[in-house]
């Protein structure tokens, strides 16, 4: 499950009050589609539907091998919009890719998510692996403003994990002496954001204490299967109705 928030006015944000959050911020949860084959895809939009769920997620692999014509029909014939499109990136080259490789894979993601009318697509960084700090970082920079401009002319965030996605430490870049969240805030650009995994039981104590920050910027929570099926979905989106309305915090 991935949690974003929607206002009417993004702008209302920076330093909002209690009451105003309560008012004019509405926390929306997509469901992340599992579907592996066509047959798959239309029983789960159609039980999606009888949910009333209004949003959802998918792995662009999964589209990919459905097929992406099929895929978007169904979903443009549901009325489902879709929130976040995964998974593109690994500049580092830990995840198998080459810079290039990792930068023209972005890139159609970025396109693909443009047809789905998506929020936002998932962008794994790659790990430090044998770079140095500073060669890994300036990797990850680079392959990000190679696909800046496909972000700006589409529409479309690219979200980066400020944990781990897939629990290997081998798709997210730890900066050695940066704050993740004002790390992504020095790429300066309001078409990057952060996303912030949670997991287990109790995943609020794993997660930096500025989770509401990452909100409030436009970033992604996402909720692990595990996660998701241990704390159960009203309790995830109770929790965090009620972190956001105890904080205000500031959005450059």
């Amino acid at each position: 499950m991935d949690v974003v928030l929607e206002s009417q006015n993004r702008s209302e944000f920076p330093g909002l009050g209690r009451e105003q959050k309560q008012s004019s911020v509405l926390v929306c949860p997509a469901e992340r589609l599992q579907a592996s084959d066509y047959a798959e895809l239309i029983d789960e939009v159609q039980k999606l539907k009888q949910r009333r769920v209004r949003m959802v997620s998918i792995r662009r692999q999964s589209a990919l091998r459905i097929g992406p014509e099929k895929f978007h029909t169904v979903l443009e014939d549901s009325g489902l919009k879709v929130c976040t499109v995964g998974f593109a990136g690994g500049f580092t080259g830990t995840l198998g890719r080459s810079y290039r490789q990792a930068v023209d894979d972005t890139r159609r993601a970025l396109e693909y998510a443009a047809r789905l009318n998506a929020r936002a697509v998932v962008v794994l960084p790659g790990s430090r692996g044998l770079h140095t700090y500073n060669h890994s970082e300036r990797t990850v920079r680079d392959g990000l403003y190679d696909c800046l401009d496909d972000a700006l002319r589409f529409r479309i965030d690219m979200v980066v994990p400020v944990n781990d996605v897939f629990g290997n430490g081998n798709d997210i870049f730890v900066p050695q002496t940066r704050n993740l969240l004002n790390w992504i805030d020095s790429f300066d650009s309001h078409r990057i954001k952060p996303m912030m995994m949670l997991r287990g039981s109790q995943p609020w104590r794993k997660l930096p204490a500025s989770w509401q920050q990452c909100l409030l910027k436009g970033g992604v929570l996402r909720a692990s299967h595990r996660c998701r099926k241990t704390v159960g979905r009203h309790e995830l989106t109770t929790h965090i109705l009620s972190g956001l309305s105890d904080a205000v915090v500031p959005v450059s």
